[in-house]
Order: C-alpha cells, then structure tokens, then sequence
C-alpha cells in the first residue's frame, strides 16, 4: 500500500462537537455519574446519526474505515466476552465492583477501535510511532501525578515509577528506523511486563481490574507488535482496497 494513499486524520465539525460532549461528561461525573451518559453521547452517538443517514459529513473511505475499526472492536470484545463467560460459569465467582466489569470492555471497545482506525488512516509504522509515543507521555504523567502531593511516597518512588514510560518511547524509535525488529521486541517487551506484573493469577474479579491496566498498559505493547509484524506479512490492508 503507497503511503500516499493513507490519509492524515482531521477532526470534523462533529468530532469537535461530540469530543467536547465527552469532555463536559467527564468533567460533570464529579457532580453525579448518570452525567457519563454524556460520554456515552458523544462517543457513540455521531455513528449512530451516520447508520440511520442523518449525518453525512465522513466520505465512503471514511465510513469503510469506521466500519473496519468497529468489526475488529467487535472481534476482540466478543473473545474477552466468552473468556468472562467460561471464568464466570466455571466455579464460585463474588462479583464486588461491577462497574469495573463495564468498565473493562468499554476500554477494550474504544483502544480496539482507535487503535484499527488509526491504522486506516494513517498506515502501520506511523501509527504504531505515534500510539507509543501518546501511551508513553500518558503513563509517564500518571506515574508522576501519582508520586505527588498527598500521594507522595518519597523520592525512590518518584523516580523509578517514571522508568515504566521508558519502553514505550525506546521502542517508537526503534519502530520508525526498524519496523520487523521492533514488531518483536514490543511482543518480547509485553510478555515481559505480562510476568513482571503477574497478570491474571487470581481467581476473583480482580482480573477484570487487571484487564483494565492489561489494555491500556500492554495493549499498546502487543498490539504495536502485531501490527507491525502482520504488516511485514502483507495483512491488515487499507480499507479502500476492500
């Protein structure tokens, strides 16, 4: 695929009305949580518009994007489904927290579905650089924000949790310069914080907790790395080619 046939993403007069309904919503759940419902709104509800045919600002490479972006988003939540499903029926299970059950596949429908239409508009290698790179910056300011003011732990803390960041950046430089190696290196580095962390050793509903930190954390790991590696094969066409 030319990379001249991949599209720089810009945000139309929805997505900036719909984002700023999302950020509104967020923002309200600190007076009541039914004010998420807005999230829901604005996340959700430009798609919906575009099915019915009340909304036609996306073109049809646009809307073939979408479509691809939300089967894959609904590949993935449908494994996560199953394997609850099989966890749940298979012995005595206390679901405490049940929020963090919605929770977990709302972050998995949303970095599925990010992370397969950026992948359309942008190509592979420019994807995978610049989810890193966000993923890193996101982690690198939680780990500080998390060693401050009343959380403050004391220096050790402040300046190792940064270190976690480390890998995401190393790696999106590795990533624009050699692509197959780090399609590798990033399965190698999400095998290794998937033991460092000791993921899923639980028999409770912590694992769906633990499923939260597994997608935003590992997820832009192993996803990079399959990308990466699936684009070297010659899959994960652009949609304009369907």
């Amino acid at each position: 695929m030319a990379r001249s046939e991949f599209r720089e993403w810009r945000p139309t007069r929805t997505s900036l009305f719909a984002g700023g309904l999302i950020l509104i919503g967020f923002w309200l759940t600190s007076v009541s949580w039914w004010f998420l419902l807005l999230v829901g709104l604005g996340t959700f509800g430009p798609g919906v518009l575009r099915e019915m045919g009340w909304l036609g600002d996306k073109d049809e490479f646009q809307r073939r994007a979408d479509h691809r972006a939300g089967y894959h988003a609904f590949l993935t939540a449908g494994f996560a489904a199953f394997g609850l499903v099989a966890f749940f029926r298979s012995g005595e299970r206390v679901v405490r927290d049940s929020e963090e059950l919605a929770t977990l596949f709302l972050a998995l429908l949303w970095f599925t579905w990010f992370l397969s239409s950026l992948l359309a508009y942008w190509g592979t290698e420019k994807t995978v650089v610049r989810i890193l790179s966000v993923f890193g910056f996101a982690w690198l300011g939680f780990a500080i924000l998390g060693n401050v003011g009343s959380e403050w732990s004391g220096w050790p803390a402040l300046l190792l949790h940064p270190l976690l960041s480390a890998p995401f950046f190393v790696l999106a430089w590795v990533s624009k310069r050699w692509p197959r190696p780090a399609g590798i290196l990033l399965l190698v580095a999400a095998l290794f914080f998937f033991q460092f962390f000791q993921m899923f050793r639980r028999d409770n509903l912590a694992l769906v907790t633990e499923g939260v930190t597994f997608i935003l954390f590992l997820g832009p790991l192993l996803a990079s790395g399959i990308a990466l590696l699936a684009s070297e094969r010659g899959f994960g066409a652009n949609p304009r080619d369907a």
